[in-house]
This record gives C-alpha cells, structure tokens and sequence, in this order.
C-alpha cells in the first residue's frame, strides 16, 4: 500500500489524474461547515447525511466541466472522468481518517454497490483475473473515495483513497492513501472560501423611530 502525506507528493499524483489538493481539501472544509449547522433536533445520523451530500456536491461544483461529470453509479453520488476512467465518491470514514499510521473504514456499514466497486479496483492485484478494465459491471472504472471525519478533539481530517478490500459492509484494506487533512491543520473557513453558504453581504442600518 502506498501512503502519501507530504504535498510533494501528493500533488503531482493528483495532477496525473486530473484533481487538485487545495480543491479537495476546501470541498471537505466546505462540508464540513455545512454539517456544523445540524442540531441535536436533526433526526439521528442527519449530520453525516450532510456531509455526505454536501461532499458529493463540492466535488461537483470544484471539478465538474470539460473533464469531469457528476456520477450517480449505483444510487452513489460523486463525480467521474470518461476519459481517465476514474470516479470520486464522497465516504464518512471513522476516527482514523487522515492517520498514516493507521487504516481507516467507513463509518457506516455499506452495501453492494461500494462492494462491486471495491472488486473492480482490486482486480489487477488478483492473479489469474481479467484486467480492472474488465470488472464486472463493465463500466471499466476505477474508484477513489474521498473520506472524511470530525470532531472536537482531533478536528477534521480527511485523505483521498483507493480501496482494493472489502468485508462485512467496511472497506479493509486499500491500495493507495492521500493524507489531505490530519487534524493538526488550521481548519478554519478560509477568507476567499469559493464555497460559502449565500447570504448578505454587507450590513445595513436601518433607522427605528419609537412611536
């Protein structure tokens, strides 16, 4: 398994399939934000719904255009490159999310469609199997997931990984790691942020005569 934490790294490997560190790292910071405004009055789970989505729609909003296209394979939002032959989903990792020492699973436990994915993406590292392109729902694709955690303490993290494993509803085990955020970051909003909610952009006075 390949484990890649340092920009240095990371960025040229990003670079050769068409995404950028710095957009990925704002989609999660902007998801993140959007799932502070849940309450304890959301019904159980709404916050990591949000994320979900709210990750799904970044990588739209950031990637989308020439290359890139939204994707909804299998009831999965993300996006994916027809050319490249790769698609991005968005996933709630547990604790370990961002740790390079560490493998990290999903959160929730997933069905059959992260399952066959997982398949077509470890296909070339079983001998005696047909080449990835030929996995079997035919689409040809590889998939990475875009993980991501929060929390008070360990603040948020999140990587870009490709899972080659998958057992009893978690992905086990994972051919390649992109360390984006490990918690120690500043994860404050940045001041330019493409991202933010709407709203007013400039405050008024408004004169209230007492009758």
């Amino acid at each position: 398994m390949a484990i890649l934490a340092e920009q240095v790294e990371i960025v040229p490997f990003l670079s050769g399939i068409e995404l950028e560190f710095d957009k990925l790292v704002e989609v999660v910071r902007y998801a993140d934000r959007e799932r502070g405004f849940c309450t304890a009055n959301d019904p159980k789970g709404f916050d990591l719904i949000t994320m979900n989505a709210k990750v799904a729609r970044g990588l739209r909003e950031m990637f989308c255009g020439q290359r890139w296209e939204s994707d909804e394979t299998d009831n999965q939002p993300g996006i994916r490159n027809p050319v490249l032959k790769i698609r991005v989903i968005p996933c709630n990792f547990d604790q370990n999310a961002g740790n390079r020492l560490v493998d990290p699973t999903n959160l929730a436990e997933k069905g059959w469609a992260s399952n066959k994915k997982v398949r077509c993406n470890a296909t070339a590292w079983i001998p005696g199997l047909p080449d990835p392109t030929e996995c079997e729902d035919g689409s040809g694709y590889s998939t990475f997931v875009l993980g991501s955690y929060s929390d008070a303490e360990g603040g948020l993290r999140a990587e870009l990984s490709r899972p080659k494993a998958f057992t009893s509803g978690r992905y086990t085990r994972f051919e390649t790691r992109l360390i984006l955020l490990n918690g120690s970051e500043d994860n404050s909003p940045a001041a330019d942020s493409k991202m933010d909610r709407g709203g007013p952009t400039e405050i008024i006075d408004i004169a209230v005569k007492r009758k």
